[in-house]
Protein backbone atom coordinates (compact mmCIF):
# COMPACT_ATOMS: atom_id res chain seq x y z
CA UNK A 1 0.00 0.00 0.00
CA UNK A 2 2.83 2.42 0.88
CA UNK A 3 4.41 1.86 -2.55
CA UNK A 4 1.13 2.77 -4.25
CA UNK A 5 0.83 5.97 -2.19
CA UNK A 6 4.41 6.97 -3.02
CA UNK A 7 3.84 6.31 -6.73
CA UNK A 8 0.64 8.37 -6.76
CA UNK A 9 2.38 11.22 -4.90
CA UNK A 10 5.22 11.18 -7.44
CA UNK A 11 2.76 11.33 -10.32
CA UNK A 12 0.98 14.26 -8.70
CA UNK A 13 4.28 16.11 -8.35
CA UNK A 14 5.40 15.69 -11.93
CA UNK A 15 1.99 16.44 -13.40
CA UNK A 16 1.73 19.53 -11.23
CA UNK A 17 5.02 20.82 -12.65
CA UNK A 18 4.11 20.80 -16.33
CA UNK A 19 0.51 19.92 -16.92
CA UNK A 20 -1.38 22.04 -14.39
CA UNK A 21 -2.08 24.59 -17.11
CA UNK A 22 -2.72 21.93 -19.78
CA UNK A 23 -0.24 23.76 -21.98
CA UNK A 24 2.06 21.95 -24.34
CA UNK A 25 5.59 22.67 -23.14
CA UNK A 26 7.76 21.16 -25.85
CA UNK A 27 7.11 21.91 -29.52
CA UNK A 28 7.49 18.96 -31.85
CA UNK A 29 9.31 20.91 -34.58
CA UNK A 30 11.22 24.11 -35.24
CA UNK A 31 8.29 25.31 -37.36
CA UNK A 32 5.93 24.89 -34.43
CA UNK A 33 8.32 26.75 -32.12
CA UNK A 34 8.53 29.64 -34.60
CA UNK A 35 4.72 29.71 -34.78
CA UNK A 36 4.57 30.11 -30.99
CA UNK A 37 6.80 33.17 -31.18
CA UNK A 38 4.70 34.60 -34.04
CA UNK A 39 1.59 34.18 -31.91
CA UNK A 40 3.30 36.15 -29.16
CA UNK A 41 4.14 38.84 -31.70
CA UNK A 42 0.45 39.11 -32.61
CA UNK A 43 -0.52 39.46 -28.95
CA UNK A 44 2.26 41.91 -28.02
CA UNK A 45 3.20 43.79 -31.23
CA UNK A 46 4.69 46.71 -29.29
CA UNK A 47 7.13 44.41 -27.51
CA UNK A 48 8.02 41.58 -29.92
CA UNK A 49 9.29 41.43 -33.48
CA UNK A 50 10.04 38.12 -35.24
CA UNK A 51 12.22 38.33 -38.35
CA UNK A 52 14.33 36.23 -40.72
CA UNK A 53 17.89 37.23 -39.91
CA UNK A 54 19.37 35.23 -42.79
CA UNK A 55 17.38 37.31 -45.27
CA UNK A 56 18.56 40.55 -43.66
CA UNK A 57 22.10 39.72 -44.78
CA UNK A 58 21.17 38.18 -48.14
CA UNK A 59 22.34 34.71 -47.16
CA UNK A 60 19.51 32.49 -48.32
CA UNK A 61 18.25 29.52 -46.37
CA UNK A 62 20.24 27.29 -44.07
CA UNK A 63 20.95 23.72 -45.15
CA UNK A 64 17.73 21.76 -44.94
CA UNK A 65 15.68 24.70 -46.23
CA UNK A 66 15.44 26.62 -42.96
CA UNK A 67 14.99 30.31 -42.38
CA UNK A 68 16.83 31.51 -39.29
CA UNK A 69 14.33 33.42 -37.19
CA UNK A 70 15.52 35.91 -34.62
CA UNK A 71 13.32 37.73 -32.10
CA UNK A 72 13.66 41.21 -30.63
CA UNK A 73 11.96 41.98 -27.32
CA UNK A 74 11.84 45.60 -26.19
CA UNK A 75 9.40 48.44 -25.68
CA UNK A 76 9.46 49.72 -29.24
CA UNK A 77 7.55 52.89 -28.39
CA UNK A 78 10.54 54.49 -26.66
CA UNK A 79 13.00 53.84 -29.46
CA UNK A 80 16.13 51.74 -29.80
CA UNK A 81 19.88 52.26 -29.30
CA UNK A 82 19.56 50.57 -25.91
CA UNK A 83 22.05 48.09 -24.43
CA UNK A 84 21.56 44.82 -26.31
CA UNK A 85 21.76 41.22 -25.17
CA UNK A 86 21.63 38.04 -27.28
CA UNK A 87 20.63 34.47 -26.42
CA UNK A 88 20.98 31.54 -28.83
CA UNK A 89 18.78 28.49 -28.91
CA UNK A 90 21.02 25.43 -28.95
CA UNK A 91 23.82 25.15 -31.54
CA UNK A 92 23.53 21.42 -30.87
CA UNK A 93 20.07 20.40 -31.94
CA UNK A 94 19.59 17.59 -29.44
CA UNK A 95 20.21 19.92 -26.45
CA UNK A 96 16.76 21.39 -26.00
CA UNK A 97 16.42 23.10 -22.62
CA UNK A 98 17.70 26.50 -23.72
CA UNK A 99 15.95 26.45 -27.10
CA UNK A 100 12.55 25.71 -25.58
CA UNK A 101 13.12 27.62 -22.35
CA UNK A 102 13.83 30.82 -24.28
CA UNK A 103 10.31 30.81 -25.73
CA UNK A 104 8.76 30.50 -22.28
CA UNK A 105 11.09 33.24 -21.08
CA UNK A 106 9.91 35.56 -23.87
CA UNK A 107 6.30 34.81 -23.00
CA UNK A 108 6.93 35.40 -19.31
CA UNK A 109 8.70 38.71 -19.94
CA UNK A 110 6.01 40.30 -22.10
CA UNK A 111 3.19 39.03 -19.89
CA UNK A 112 4.85 40.45 -16.78
CA UNK A 113 5.47 43.78 -18.49
CA UNK A 114 1.85 43.94 -19.66
CA UNK A 115 0.67 43.15 -16.13
CA UNK A 116 2.68 46.07 -14.75
CA UNK A 117 5.64 44.34 -13.10
CA UNK A 118 7.79 47.44 -12.52
CA UNK A 119 11.23 45.84 -12.80
CA UNK A 120 10.46 43.72 -15.87
CA UNK A 121 8.81 46.70 -17.52
CA UNK A 122 11.93 48.75 -16.74
CA UNK A 123 14.13 46.11 -18.36
CA UNK A 124 12.03 46.05 -21.53
CA UNK A 125 12.01 49.85 -21.58
CA UNK A 126 15.81 50.02 -21.31
CA UNK A 127 17.14 46.87 -23.02
CA UNK A 128 16.90 45.18 -26.41
CA UNK A 129 16.73 41.43 -25.84
CA UNK A 130 17.48 39.33 -28.92
CA UNK A 131 16.82 35.61 -29.20
CA UNK A 132 17.92 33.35 -32.03
CA UNK A 133 15.06 30.86 -31.87
CA UNK A 134 17.36 27.95 -32.68
CA UNK A 135 20.90 28.06 -34.05
CA UNK A 136 20.50 24.54 -35.46
CA UNK A 137 16.91 23.99 -36.69
CA UNK A 138 17.82 20.80 -38.58
CA UNK A 139 19.38 19.29 -35.48
CA UNK A 140 16.38 20.33 -33.41
CA UNK A 141 13.92 18.68 -35.77
CA UNK A 142 15.96 15.50 -35.94
CA UNK A 143 17.18 15.58 -32.33
CA UNK A 144 20.81 15.30 -33.37
CA UNK A 145 23.93 17.27 -32.53
CA UNK A 146 24.92 18.21 -36.08
CA UNK A 147 23.24 20.07 -38.92
CA UNK A 148 22.29 18.59 -42.31
CA UNK A 149 25.95 18.68 -43.41
CA UNK A 150 27.02 16.77 -40.29
CA UNK A 151 28.79 19.94 -39.14
CA UNK A 152 29.13 20.95 -35.51
CA UNK A 153 27.79 24.51 -35.45
CA UNK A 154 29.75 25.22 -32.28
CA UNK A 155 33.09 24.52 -33.94
CA UNK A 156 32.99 26.74 -37.07
CA UNK A 157 33.62 30.13 -35.46
CA UNK A 158 36.64 32.19 -36.44
CA UNK A 159 38.62 31.83 -33.24
CA UNK A 160 41.24 29.09 -33.20
CA UNK A 161 39.22 27.23 -35.85
CA UNK A 162 40.78 23.82 -36.61
CA UNK A 163 38.24 22.20 -38.88
CA UNK A 164 36.67 19.88 -36.31
CA UNK A 165 33.43 18.64 -37.93
CA UNK A 166 33.02 22.01 -39.63
CA UNK A 167 34.00 24.49 -42.29
CA UNK A 168 35.15 27.96 -41.24
CA UNK A 169 31.90 29.95 -41.18
CA UNK A 170 30.67 27.28 -43.56
CA UNK A 171 27.03 27.33 -42.56
CA UNK A 172 24.42 30.00 -43.21
CA UNK A 173 23.68 29.70 -39.50
CA UNK A 174 27.21 30.81 -38.59
CA UNK A 175 27.42 33.50 -41.27
CA UNK A 176 24.11 34.95 -40.06
CA UNK A 177 25.34 35.01 -36.48
CA UNK A 178 28.60 36.80 -37.17
CA UNK A 179 26.92 39.35 -39.46
CA UNK A 180 24.25 39.93 -36.83
CA UNK A 181 26.76 40.48 -34.03
CA UNK A 182 28.82 42.82 -36.20
CA UNK A 183 25.74 44.94 -36.90
CA UNK A 184 24.82 45.28 -33.22
CA UNK A 185 26.36 46.42 -29.95
CA UNK A 186 25.82 43.28 -27.90
CA UNK A 187 26.84 43.57 -24.24
CA UNK A 188 26.09 40.06 -22.96
CA UNK A 189 25.37 36.84 -24.83
CA UNK A 190 25.01 33.09 -24.46
CA UNK A 191 24.57 29.88 -26.41
CA UNK A 192 22.66 27.19 -24.53
CA UNK A 193 23.83 23.59 -24.22
CA UNK A 194 23.02 20.38 -22.36
CA UNK A 195 24.46 17.00 -21.52
CA UNK A 196 26.22 18.06 -18.33
CA UNK A 197 25.47 20.66 -15.66
CA UNK A 198 27.94 23.55 -15.92
CA UNK A 199 28.49 27.21 -16.69
CA UNK A 200 31.41 27.60 -19.08
CA UNK A 201 33.34 30.69 -20.11
CA UNK A 202 36.42 31.42 -22.30
CA UNK A 203 38.97 30.43 -23.14
CA UNK A 204 38.19 27.22 -24.98
CA UNK A 205 41.52 26.08 -26.42
CA UNK A 206 44.07 28.91 -26.25
CA UNK A 207 46.31 30.47 -23.59
CA UNK A 208 46.61 27.16 -21.78
CA UNK A 209 49.51 28.42 -19.69
CA UNK A 210 47.71 31.52 -18.41
CA UNK A 211 46.51 30.58 -14.95
CA UNK A 212 44.25 32.39 -12.53
CA UNK A 213 42.96 31.68 -9.08
CA UNK A 214 39.50 32.09 -7.66
CA UNK A 215 39.41 35.11 -5.33
CA UNK A 216 37.00 33.13 -3.15
CA UNK A 217 38.48 29.63 -2.86
CA UNK A 218 41.93 29.92 -4.40
CA UNK A 219 41.14 27.18 -6.91
CA UNK A 220 43.40 27.22 -9.99
CA UNK A 221 42.00 27.68 -13.51
CA UNK A 222 43.99 27.26 -16.72
CA UNK A 223 43.24 28.90 -20.10
CA UNK A 224 42.30 32.04 -18.15
CA UNK A 225 40.98 35.05 -20.10
CA UNK A 226 41.98 38.61 -19.17
CA UNK A 227 38.55 39.19 -17.60
CA UNK A 228 38.72 36.02 -15.54
CA UNK A 229 37.74 37.71 -12.27
CA UNK A 230 34.61 39.28 -13.72
CA UNK A 231 33.65 36.08 -15.56
CA UNK A 232 34.21 33.93 -12.50
CA UNK A 233 32.40 36.13 -10.00
CA UNK A 234 29.45 36.84 -12.29
CA UNK A 235 29.01 33.18 -13.16
CA UNK A 236 29.10 32.12 -9.52
CA UNK A 237 26.38 34.64 -8.70
CA UNK A 238 24.41 33.57 -11.76
CA UNK A 239 24.64 29.91 -10.76
CA UNK A 240 23.38 30.66 -7.28
CA UNK A 241 20.48 32.72 -8.64
CA UNK A 242 19.48 30.12 -11.23
CA UNK A 243 18.96 27.52 -8.53
CA UNK A 244 19.77 23.85 -8.22
CA UNK A 245 16.89 22.14 -10.03
CA UNK A 246 19.31 20.64 -12.56
CA UNK A 247 22.10 20.35 -9.99
CA UNK A 248 24.18 22.79 -7.98
CA UNK A 249 26.27 25.33 -9.86
CA UNK A 250 29.44 26.32 -8.01
CA UNK A 251 33.21 26.19 -8.38
CA UNK A 252 33.03 22.45 -8.96
CA UNK A 253 31.35 23.01 -12.33
CA UNK A 254 31.82 26.69 -13.25
CA UNK A 255 34.95 27.81 -15.05
CA UNK A 256 36.96 28.02 -18.24
CA UNK A 257 35.99 25.37 -20.77
CA UNK A 258 39.03 23.05 -20.53
CA UNK A 259 39.22 23.35 -16.73
CA UNK A 260 35.54 22.67 -16.15
CA UNK A 261 34.59 20.22 -18.88
CA UNK A 262 37.97 18.56 -19.40
CA UNK A 263 38.56 19.07 -23.13
CA UNK A 264 39.23 21.92 -25.55
CA UNK A 265 36.66 23.36 -27.97
CA UNK A 266 38.48 25.20 -30.78
CA UNK A 267 36.19 27.22 -33.02
CA UNK A 268 33.44 27.57 -30.42
CA UNK A 269 31.12 30.58 -30.37
CA UNK A 270 31.94 31.74 -26.84
CA UNK A 271 35.65 32.36 -27.44
CA UNK A 272 34.99 34.07 -30.79
CA UNK A 273 32.24 36.35 -29.45
CA UNK A 274 34.50 37.35 -26.58
CA UNK A 275 37.90 37.80 -28.19
CA UNK A 276 37.74 38.07 -32.01
CA UNK A 277 37.93 41.85 -32.22
CA UNK A 278 41.66 41.81 -32.88
CA UNK A 279 41.91 45.60 -33.20
CA UNK A 280 40.94 45.86 -29.53
CA UNK A 281 42.56 42.54 -28.61
CA UNK A 282 45.79 42.25 -30.65
CA UNK A 283 47.01 39.29 -28.58
CA UNK A 284 44.30 37.21 -30.29
CA UNK A 285 45.32 38.10 -33.85
CA UNK A 286 47.17 34.82 -34.33
CA UNK A 287 43.94 32.89 -33.70
CA UNK A 288 41.56 34.92 -35.93
CA UNK A 289 41.35 34.93 -39.74
CA UNK A 290 40.49 38.63 -39.90
CA UNK A 291 42.59 38.89 -43.07
CA UNK A 292 39.83 36.91 -44.79
CA UNK A 293 36.67 38.02 -42.99
CA UNK A 294 37.68 41.43 -41.68
CA UNK A 295 37.84 42.53 -38.07
CA UNK A 296 34.91 41.51 -35.90
CA UNK A 297 33.93 44.87 -34.43
CA UNK A 298 30.90 43.43 -32.68
CA UNK A 299 32.89 41.06 -30.49
CA UNK A 300 34.02 41.89 -26.98
CA UNK A 301 30.85 40.37 -25.54
CA UNK A 302 30.48 38.90 -22.07
CA UNK A 303 29.60 35.51 -23.56
CA UNK A 304 29.04 32.34 -21.60
CA UNK A 305 27.82 28.83 -22.43
CA UNK A 306 25.50 27.31 -19.85
CA UNK A 307 25.13 23.53 -19.85
CA UNK A 308 21.62 23.38 -18.47
CA UNK A 309 20.73 19.71 -18.02
CA UNK A 310 22.56 16.42 -17.65
CA UNK A 311 20.02 14.91 -20.04
CA UNK A 312 20.32 16.59 -23.43
CA UNK A 313 16.60 16.39 -24.20
CA UNK A 314 14.73 16.07 -20.90
CA UNK A 315 11.13 14.85 -20.76
CA UNK A 316 8.42 17.47 -20.82
CA UNK A 317 7.59 17.29 -17.11
CA UNK A 318 11.12 18.41 -16.19
CA UNK A 319 10.73 21.71 -18.03
CA UNK A 320 8.35 22.89 -15.34
CA UNK A 321 7.13 26.49 -15.33
CA UNK A 322 8.18 29.98 -14.26
CA UNK A 323 8.50 28.91 -10.62
CA UNK A 324 10.36 25.61 -10.87
CA UNK A 325 12.06 23.34 -13.37
CA UNK A 326 14.30 24.18 -16.32
CA UNK A 327 12.03 26.95 -17.62
CA UNK A 328 12.42 28.81 -14.32
CA UNK A 329 16.19 28.47 -14.59
CA UNK A 330 16.30 29.82 -18.15
CA UNK A 331 14.13 32.78 -17.08
CA UNK A 332 16.50 33.56 -14.22
CA UNK A 333 19.51 33.19 -16.52
CA UNK A 334 18.09 35.71 -19.00
CA UNK A 335 17.08 38.20 -16.30
CA UNK A 336 20.50 38.12 -14.65
CA UNK A 337 22.43 38.57 -17.90
CA UNK A 338 20.05 41.24 -19.19
CA UNK A 339 20.44 43.18 -15.96
CA UNK A 340 24.24 42.94 -16.13
CA UNK A 341 24.43 44.67 -19.52
CA UNK A 342 24.76 48.12 -17.94
CA UNK A 343 24.74 49.57 -14.40
CA UNK A 344 21.67 51.51 -13.25
CA UNK A 345 20.01 52.77 -10.07
CA UNK A 346 16.36 52.41 -9.05
CA UNK A 347 14.55 54.14 -6.23
CA UNK A 348 13.05 51.91 -3.54
CA UNK A 349 11.36 54.67 -1.50
CA UNK A 350 9.59 57.02 -1.75
CA UNK A 351 7.79 57.12 -5.09
CA UNK A 352 8.02 60.10 -7.38
CA UNK A 353 5.77 63.07 -6.54
CA UNK A 354 5.24 61.81 -2.99
CA UNK A 355 5.04 64.08 0.06
CA UNK A 356 7.23 64.57 3.10
CA UNK A 357 7.34 66.90 6.09
CA UNK A 358 10.22 67.57 8.45
CA UNK A 359 12.55 64.94 7.04
CA UNK A 360 12.50 62.16 4.50
CA UNK A 361 14.54 58.96 4.20
CA UNK A 362 15.26 58.06 0.60
CA UNK A 363 16.22 54.49 -0.32
CA UNK A 364 17.85 53.18 -3.49
CA UNK A 365 19.41 50.04 -4.99
CA UNK A 366 22.21 49.60 -7.53
CA UNK A 367 21.72 47.09 -10.35
CA UNK A 368 23.68 45.86 -13.36
CA UNK A 369 27.00 45.27 -11.58
CA UNK A 370 28.85 42.96 -9.19
CA UNK A 371 30.04 45.42 -6.54
CA UNK A 372 29.24 48.99 -5.51
CA UNK A 373 32.52 50.83 -4.88
CA UNK A 374 30.88 54.05 -3.76
CA UNK A 375 27.41 55.57 -3.67
CA UNK A 376 25.74 58.74 -2.41
CA UNK A 377 22.81 61.07 -3.03
CA UNK A 378 22.74 64.73 -3.97
CA UNK A 379 19.66 66.87 -3.46
CA UNK A 380 18.39 70.35 -4.24
CA UNK A 381 15.44 72.40 -2.97
CA UNK A 382 15.41 74.52 -6.11
CA UNK A 383 13.14 73.81 -9.07
CA UNK A 384 15.94 74.73 -11.49
CA UNK A 385 18.08 72.03 -9.81
CA UNK A 386 20.77 74.41 -8.63
CA UNK A 387 22.69 74.41 -5.35
CA UNK A 388 23.09 70.65 -5.03
CA UNK A 389 23.91 69.32 -1.57
CA UNK A 390 25.87 66.07 -1.32
CA UNK A 391 24.93 63.45 1.23
CA UNK A 392 27.28 60.99 2.90
CA UNK A 393 29.51 58.92 0.63
CA UNK A 394 29.29 55.19 1.31
CA UNK A 395 32.26 53.02 0.29
CA UNK A 396 31.61 49.90 2.41
CA UNK A 397 32.49 47.48 -0.40
CA UNK A 398 35.24 49.39 -2.19
CA UNK A 399 38.00 46.95 -3.17
CA UNK A 400 35.76 43.90 -2.81
CA UNK A 401 34.65 41.55 -5.59
CA UNK A 402 31.01 41.58 -4.51
CA UNK A 403 28.63 43.56 -2.33
CA UNK A 404 26.28 46.50 -2.17
CA UNK A 405 24.06 45.59 -5.14
CA UNK A 406 20.42 44.67 -5.58
CA UNK A 407 21.59 41.08 -6.02
CA UNK A 408 23.12 41.19 -2.55
CA UNK A 409 19.85 42.49 -1.14
CA UNK A 410 21.46 45.80 -0.21
CA UNK A 411 19.21 48.84 0.15
CA UNK A 412 21.07 52.13 0.57
CA UNK A 413 19.40 54.98 2.42
CA UNK A 414 19.96 58.60 3.37
CA UNK A 415 17.97 60.87 5.69
CA UNK A 416 17.35 64.40 4.37
CA UNK A 417 16.19 67.23 6.64
CA UNK A 418 13.63 69.47 4.94
CA UNK A 419 13.72 73.25 5.55
CA UNK A 420 10.55 74.99 6.70
CA UNK A 421 10.38 77.34 3.72
CA UNK A 422 11.06 74.74 1.02
CA UNK A 423 8.27 73.40 -1.20
CA UNK A 424 10.12 70.69 -3.16
CA UNK A 425 13.19 68.50 -2.90
CA UNK A 426 14.88 66.86 -5.91
CA UNK A 427 17.16 63.90 -5.26
CA UNK A 428 19.65 62.03 -7.47
CA UNK A 429 21.58 58.91 -6.43
CA UNK A 430 25.05 58.15 -7.82
CA UNK A 431 27.08 54.94 -7.83
CA UNK A 432 30.57 53.93 -8.87
CA UNK A 433 30.84 50.20 -9.59
CA UNK A 434 33.07 47.24 -10.48
CA UNK A 435 36.35 49.13 -10.24
CA UNK A 436 38.25 46.02 -9.13
CA UNK A 437 37.52 44.37 -12.48
CA UNK A 438 39.69 46.90 -14.26
CA UNK A 439 42.51 44.67 -12.98
CA UNK A 440 42.98 41.87 -15.52
CA UNK A 441 44.81 38.56 -15.56
CA UNK A 442 48.21 38.51 -17.33
CA UNK A 443 48.34 42.14 -18.52
CA UNK A 444 51.69 41.43 -20.18
CA UNK A 445 49.88 38.96 -22.45
CA UNK A 446 46.52 40.63 -22.96
CA UNK A 447 47.16 44.33 -22.39
CA UNK A 448 43.65 45.33 -21.40
CA UNK A 449 40.11 44.12 -20.71
CA UNK A 450 38.31 42.65 -23.72
CA UNK A 451 34.78 43.34 -22.46
CA UNK A 452 32.89 46.44 -23.57
CA UNK A 453 30.77 46.23 -20.41
CA UNK A 454 33.93 46.49 -18.30
CA UNK A 455 35.43 49.29 -20.37
CA UNK A 456 32.16 51.21 -20.26
CA UNK A 457 31.99 51.20 -16.44
CA UNK A 458 35.67 51.39 -15.43
CA UNK A 459 37.42 53.45 -18.11
CA UNK A 460 36.12 57.01 -18.44
CA UNK A 461 38.26 57.66 -21.53
CA UNK A 462 36.79 54.69 -23.41
CA UNK A 463 34.86 55.43 -26.61
CA UNK A 464 33.47 52.84 -29.01
CA UNK A 465 31.54 53.79 -32.15
CA UNK A 466 29.54 51.02 -33.79
CA UNK A 467 27.48 51.21 -36.97
CA UNK A 468 24.50 49.11 -35.91
CA UNK A 469 21.18 48.21 -37.50
CA UNK A 470 19.60 50.74 -35.11
CA UNK A 471 21.96 53.49 -36.25
CA UNK A 472 25.30 54.81 -35.01
CA UNK A 473 25.79 53.75 -31.40
CA UNK A 474 28.42 55.48 -29.31
CA UNK A 475 29.46 53.73 -26.10
CA UNK A 476 31.32 56.09 -23.81
CA UNK A 477 33.03 55.06 -20.61
CA UNK A 478 32.07 56.62 -17.31
CA UNK A 479 32.82 55.94 -13.69
CA UNK A 480 29.63 57.32 -12.12
CA UNK A 481 26.11 56.11 -12.82
CA UNK A 482 23.13 58.30 -12.08
CA UNK A 483 19.54 57.59 -11.07
CA UNK A 484 16.48 59.37 -12.45
CA UNK A 485 15.61 62.53 -10.50
CA UNK A 486 13.30 61.79 -7.58
CA UNK A 487 10.86 64.65 -6.96
CA UNK A 488 9.37 64.88 -3.48
CA UNK A 489 6.91 67.64 -2.64
CA UNK A 490 7.38 69.08 0.82
CA UNK A 491 3.89 69.17 2.19
CA UNK A 492 0.86 66.93 2.34
CA UNK A 493 -0.75 66.08 5.65
CA UNK A 494 1.46 67.63 8.33
CA UNK A 495 -0.97 67.07 11.22
CA UNK A 496 -1.94 64.57 12.51
CA UNK A 497 1.28 62.60 12.00
CA UNK A 498 1.15 58.89 11.48
CA UNK A 499 1.78 56.81 14.58
CA UNK A 500 0.86 59.30 17.33
CA UNK A 501 -1.84 59.80 19.98
CA UNK A 502 -3.64 63.17 19.93
CA UNK A 503 -5.86 64.57 22.70
CA UNK A 504 -7.90 67.68 21.82
CA UNK A 505 -5.42 68.45 19.04
CA UNK A 506 -2.29 68.06 21.18
CA UNK A 507 0.37 65.48 20.36
CA UNK A 508 0.63 63.27 23.46
CA UNK A 509 2.88 60.32 22.64
CA UNK A 510 4.18 58.07 19.87
CA UNK A 511 2.16 54.94 19.05
CA UNK A 512 4.11 53.07 16.36
CA UNK A 513 1.76 51.64 13.76
CA UNK A 514 -1.36 53.49 14.98
CA UNK A 515 -2.77 57.01 14.87
CA UNK A 516 -5.41 57.74 17.53
CA UNK A 517 -7.37 60.99 17.74
CA UNK A 518 -9.44 61.81 20.83
CA UNK A 519 -11.43 65.03 20.73
CA UNK A 520 -11.68 67.72 18.09
CA UNK A 521 -8.60 68.67 16.11
CA UNK A 522 -7.63 70.21 12.80
CA UNK A 523 -6.21 68.29 9.88
CA UNK A 524 -3.48 70.54 8.50
CA UNK A 525 -1.89 70.42 5.05
CA UNK A 526 1.48 71.98 4.31
CA UNK A 527 2.58 73.32 0.93
CA UNK A 528 1.47 75.77 -1.77
CA UNK A 529 -1.56 74.75 -3.84
CA UNK A 530 -4.39 76.25 -5.84
CA UNK A 531 -6.83 74.42 -3.59
CA UNK A 532 -7.04 71.46 -1.22
CA UNK A 533 -9.95 69.03 -0.91
CA UNK A 534 -10.45 67.10 2.32
CA UNK A 535 -12.18 63.71 2.26
CA UNK A 536 -13.31 61.42 5.06
CA UNK A 537 -13.79 57.86 3.81
CA UNK A 538 -14.15 59.05 0.19
CA UNK A 539 -16.74 61.73 1.13
CA UNK A 540 -15.75 65.32 0.34
CA UNK A 541 -16.09 67.29 3.58
CA UNK A 542 -14.22 70.55 2.99
CA UNK A 543 -12.44 72.63 0.32
CA UNK A 544 -9.79 75.25 1.17
CA UNK A 545 -8.16 77.53 -1.40
CA UNK A 546 -5.88 79.58 0.84
CA UNK A 547 -3.17 78.94 3.44
CA UNK A 548 -3.26 77.58 6.02
CA UNK A 549 -5.09 74.62 4.53
CA UNK A 550 -7.04 72.92 7.33
CA UNK A 551 -10.27 71.19 8.30
CA UNK A 552 -11.64 70.39 11.74
CA UNK A 553 -12.64 66.77 12.37
CA UNK A 554 -16.04 66.27 13.96
CA UNK A 555 -18.53 63.45 14.49
CA UNK A 556 -16.16 60.62 13.69
CA UNK A 557 -15.93 57.39 15.65
CA UNK A 558 -13.91 54.28 14.86
CA UNK A 559 -11.38 53.70 12.07
CA UNK A 560 -11.46 56.22 9.22
CA UNK A 561 -9.28 57.32 6.32
CA UNK A 562 -8.42 60.97 5.77
CA UNK A 563 -7.61 61.79 2.14
CA UNK A 564 -6.46 65.17 0.86
CA UNK A 565 -6.29 66.09 -2.81
CA UNK A 566 -3.99 69.01 -3.62
CA UNK A 567 -4.31 70.87 -6.92
CA UNK A 568 -1.40 72.63 -8.62
CA UNK A 569 -1.71 73.81 -12.24
CA UNK A 570 -4.32 71.14 -13.08
CA UNK A 571 -2.15 68.39 -11.55
CA UNK A 572 -3.70 66.53 -8.62
CA UNK A 573 -1.52 65.19 -5.81
CA UNK A 574 -2.90 62.96 -3.11
CA UNK A 575 -1.96 62.12 0.46
CA UNK A 576 -3.79 59.98 3.01
CA UNK A 577 -3.75 58.80 6.59
CA UNK A 578 -5.68 56.15 8.53
CA UNK A 579 -6.66 56.93 12.13
CA UNK A 580 -8.84 55.64 14.93
CA UNK A 581 -11.07 58.55 15.96
CA UNK A 582 -13.20 59.40 18.98
CA UNK A 583 -14.45 62.84 17.98
CA UNK A 584 -17.90 64.27 18.81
Amino acid sequence: MKKIIVAVAFLLVITNISYATNEKIKPATYEELVSWYKSLEELYPNYIEVFKANEMFGLGKATGGYDLYYVRITNESNGFLKPEVLFLGGPHGDETVGTIGLYWTAKWLVERAAEGDEWIKWLLDHREIYIEICHNPYGFDNRQRYDANDWDLNREADYDWRGYNSQLWGSVNGKTLYHFINSHAIRTGADFHGGVRMILYPWSSTHANVKAYSPFSGKEYTHAPPDFYFYHTACLRLGEYMGSYGGRLDEDNIGTIPTAIGYTAPGCIAAWAYGANVEKCPAEDEFVNDEIFGNYDGCGIFWISPEMSKIKDPPEWQFGDEEQGYIAEVIRFVIHQTDLAQPYIRWVYPSNNSFATGEVTVKWQVYGCLVVDETYVAYSFSKNLSDWIEGKRYDNYNGSYTGGTYWDGKVWEEKISLPENATDVYVVAYAKVDGIYRNIVAPSVYGNSYLRIIEERTNESYVEVLNTSDGIEVIEGRLWWKSPVLHIRIGGISKPKEGYLYLMGKEIMRLPGKTIIIGKMNVEVKGEYDKVEFYLDNELVHVDDSMPYQWQISNAFGKHEIVVKMYVDDVVYEDNLEAIMFVK
